[in-house]
């Protein structure tokens, strides 16, 4: 198991999400669209993304098991470094976030069910 790099999240500047110039591999939707994404900011929050590009030298990373919404949360707050959990949406949210091992996501997932449940 590697260890995390970042013991709080960074701030790549969302905008750079959106100019995909900056994107080294290709995400694919649910709904058959798709973006690019850096694989580095990808893999400073992830250990799964480390693996996937790395390890398996994958240039494409299929979120197709999540709604396109959700997955661009995902890689919005990994660009961002933050993240407002809706009610509408966290528990995706908490599922993307635990299925690629985003820890700081995930808590902030489980603390907005807290408010939640209040």
């Amino acid at each position: 198991m590697s260890v995390s790099k970042v013991s709080v999240p960074c701030d790549f500047g969302v905008e750079n999400l959106y100019d995909e110039f900056h994107g080294n591999v290709t995400v694919e939707f649910k709904d058959s669209t798709s973006m690019k994404a850096s694989s580095l900011i990808l893999s400073w929050n992830s250990e799964v993304f480390t693996h996937l590009f790395k390890e398996l030298r994958q240039g494409t990373i299929e979120l197709k098991d999540f709604s396109k919404e959700a997955a661009v949360i995902l890689l919005e707050s990994l660009y961002s470094g933050d993240i407002v959990v809706e009610r509408s949406h966290f528990r995706e949210i908490y599922k993307i976030s635990h299925a690629f091992k985003v820890e700081w996501l995930s808590e902030k997932c489980i603390a907005a069910f807290t408010e939640f449940c209040e």
